[in-house]
């Protein structure tokens, strides 16, 4: 018997629980009418234009427009290692791989979606590197990113969180 009361109090709490969260509960339920907009025509090209400008500054060379192109306290998660956090933070890292290598970059966009000021892009690319330095090998690379976009208040649309990953196998 008290096995069973214990039962019952449990589905009384798990229910009153759960309908604290559903549709109808204040806080931080959002009815249609207040939904964000979907993106506009002007802000997906936007977005696409901060992959070009990546890409541009990339294949430049130039870590300082790379890192432009992220959020003040943006987040850059690359494979197998240490999450970078920060604008500053991001420029180094992509010094690191710029000042070695000469880069060729491809981003191409699978899906572009958001509501407001957020945004995601899924997408592919394709990398090449050649060594500054003859004792260094080439690097050629091809995977899968998901960034997440922020938009600025100057209307311009900026990483707030980017990762990637090869589809390659890593080298033995």
């Amino acid at each position: 018997m008290l096995e069973l009361c214990r039962s019952a109090m449990v589905l009384v709490v798990m229910a009153v629980g759960m309908s604290a969260c559903g549709p109808g509960s204040r806080g931080s339920a959002v009815s249609a009418g207040d939904a964000p907009a979907s993106l506009s025509a002007s802000d997906s090209a936007g977005i696409a234009a901060a992959d070009s400008a990546f890409s541009v500054a990339a294949d430049s060379g130039n870590a300082a427009a790379v890192a432009a192109v992220y959020a003040s306290d943006a987040s850059l998660l690359p494979p197998n290692l240490p999450l970078q956090r920060g604008r500053g933070a991001i420029q180094k890292f992509w010094s690191g791989l710029l000042e070695a290598y000469m880069v060729k970059l491809e981003i191409t966009s699978d899906m572009i979606e958001g509501r407001g000021d957020l945004a995601y892009n899924m997408g592919h690319y394709r990398f090449t590197a050649v060594p500054k330095s003859k004792s260094a090998p080439g690097i050629a690379d091809e995977g899968k990113f998901v960034e997440i976009l922020k938009k600025q208040p100057d209307g311009t649309w900026k990483y707030a969180v980017d990762i990637y990953n090869s589809n390659l196998a890593p080298p033995r």
